[in-house]
């Protein structure tokens, strides 16, 4: 038996996605990075799809762990997950098989290695055009009485099925059972119906056979949302079969979720069977709409689910942070310091530790965890207090994030890596020694108001090579300069049309300030007022520093 769709999100971690073109104009597969990318029709977008009903920027993929997820961008037409349109600005975890639509596409979601088990549809709209009919939409209403009890026990089935897997055996069964059909099959159409996708099927026999191929008429029919019937012929041995498989009868009616053809009952009756019921087609009318509204409740809680799980997750990698981040601000031997830690909608991978070592220096260590997400979460805890631990056994900042570059290309999937500054304020004598790997967002501010920052960072990033040696640097600070560095997301927050903050903004705004505290607080609220948004692209930290004493 073909398998069934299975909406439990993978375990494993996912290295690269790729989406299937259902439906709608034709394209090639959509190979996503691990990177994740924007969908939308404006020509930056990583996943263009050109058509007018999609926005410029649309939605968002994302990997987030060892999994992926989706955002809807707020378009006016809206994203929809297995039929189910999403929520803007709240991300749902995609699983393997899952269907998107986006404007006029449907795509199926896959790994690298093609998930869709399909069968062919047999080329027959010559041979049984005269033999097929659309069912006219109140054929419901031919309903026996005595019919209606078996239709409510079937109804009830449905809706009691715990999983996917249950819920298409429950709507085959009444199908077989209400109609006299001797198959049963759910199948999902792929282009344009040349080809059907099996979820799931049944036959009166018992056995795994009886499906190897489906009408292309019918099936196309009911993808454009009619009821279809192929009438016997009024020869004794029922006539040309389709495809010689002696079909004489079968119903193809389509499963509506939210005005979308979810999914396709295909029934059919061959040879010398002749039990198909009179009343089959009302009677598979009124399950397939019951059937609709059971897989919508299905899908929903699925992804009501999935979200929670996520919630739950997010919270929780949110709620070990808290553990080990430092105060926010004060005074910490011989300086004050500032700083403001806004995550994004996913728990941050941003690192800062602040603390004393010996000889009343302070060390301060600020780093950007590639990623988002519980993954992204984790290795900023695990890399934090490894680097913490060993900025007390090596008393110097070099040898320290050696050791933690070691630490971290042994243990770090390959597509993780940290972008880290480090360094070690001495009152004594007011120098400033510090590594900066691949991390280069960091300002010196003098007293009189002048700002210089490095051209660029002087170390690659931690966990690209193993062996890699990082060497120090100095500056020297005179009282009441500040050094503050941050994250990424301060210069690279773009406004709506696009251009970034930029480090020249970050310094004509810091050149007005004072303190350690007016220069996070006047940062942040700069950069929000230029994104127009208090959800800002990226995880944001800022932190400030001076010698005050």
């Amino acid at each position: 038996m073909p398998p069934s769709r299975s909406g439990n999100v993978s375990k494993s971690r996912v290295h690269g996605l790729r989406l299937y073109v259902i439906s709608g104009p034709d394209l090639p597969v959509i190979e996503v990075t691990d990177a994740g990318g924007t969908i939308g029709r404006a020509s930056e977008c990583e996943i263009l799809l050109p058509a007018p009903t999609v926005s410029r920027n649309h939605a968002m993929i994302t990997q987030v762990g060892d999994h992926w997820q989706i955002e809807d961008l707020g378009g006016t037409n809206g994203t929809f997950l297995n039929t189910i349109r999403l929520d803007a600005k709240a991300p749902s975890v995609l699983a393997e098989s899952d269907r998107l639509q986006i404007g006029p596409w449907i795509l199926q979601v896959g790994t690298m290695e093609a998930t869709t088990v399909s069968l062919p549809t047999e080329q027959d709209e010559e041979d049984i055009e005269r033999r097929v009919q659309k069912i006219a939409p109140d054929e419901i209403a031919a309903l026996a009485r005595h019919r209606l009890s078996l239709f409510i026990e079937c109804a009830g089935l449905i809706n009691q099925a715990g999983d996917e897997t249950e819920q298409a055996d429950a709507i085959l069964s009444s199908a077989m059972e209400g109609t006299g059909f001797g198959r049963s099959a759910l199948l999902r159409p792929i282009d344009e119906g040349d080809q059907v996708e099996v979820l799931h099927f049944k036959n009166r026999s018992g056995d795994q056979t009886g499906f190897e191929t489906f009408s292309r008429s019918l099936i196309r029919a009911a993808a454009n949302g009619d009821m279809v019937s192929l009438l016997s012929d009024s020869q004794p041995d029922y006539g040309q079969s389709i495809a010689d498989l002696n079909i004489h009868s079968a119903l193809c009616c389509p499963i509506m979720v939210d005005d979308l053809v979810a999914s396709i009952l295909y029934l059919d009756a061959r040879g010398s069977e002749a039990t198909v019921q009179s009343d089959a087609a009302g009677f598979c009318q009124a399950l397939v709409r019951i059937a609709g509204l059971a897989i919508a409740n299905m899908r929903r809680r699925e992804l009501l689910d999935r979200q929670q799980r996520l919630v739950s997750d997010l919270a929780a990698a949110r709620e070990a942070q808290q553990f080990i981040v430092p105060s926010l601000g004060g005074q910490i031997g011989a300086f004050d310091y500032a700083v403001q830690f806004r995550p994004g909608r996913y728990a941050s991978g941003d690192l800062f530790d602040v603390f004393e070592l010996d000889g009343g220096r302070v060390a301060v260590c600020l780093g950007d965890v590639s990623g988002k997400g519980i993954g992204a979460a984790i290795l900023m805890a695990a890399s934090q207090s490894y680097l913490h631990a060993a900025m007390h056994r090596f008393n110097d900042p070099g040898e320290a994030v050696g050791a933690l570059n070691a630490y971290i290309s042994e243990r770090s999937p390959i597509n993780r890596f940290i972008s880290l500054w480090v360094g070690v304020f001495d009152p004594s004598d007011g120098t400033v020694t510090y590594v900066d790997a691949g991390h280069g967002h960091w300002v010196h501010c003098k007293s009189d108001g002048t700002c210089f920052s490095p051209e660029r960072a002087t170390h690659q990033p931690i966990g690209i090579e193993g062996t890699a040696v990082f060497s120090t640097h100095q500056i020297h600070c005179e009282r009441d300069d500040r050094v503050l560095i941050m994250t990424d997301g301060v210069v690279e927050q773009p406004c709506p049309g696009g251009e970034q903050y930029g480090m020249s903004r970050v310094h004509g705004l810091l050149s007005t300030l004072k303190t350690p505290q007016d220069d996070v607080t006047q940062l942040v609220d700069t950069v929000r007022k230029f994104a127009e948004t208090d959800e800002l692209a990226d995880d944001t930290t800022v932190a400030s520093i001076a010698l005050s004493r």
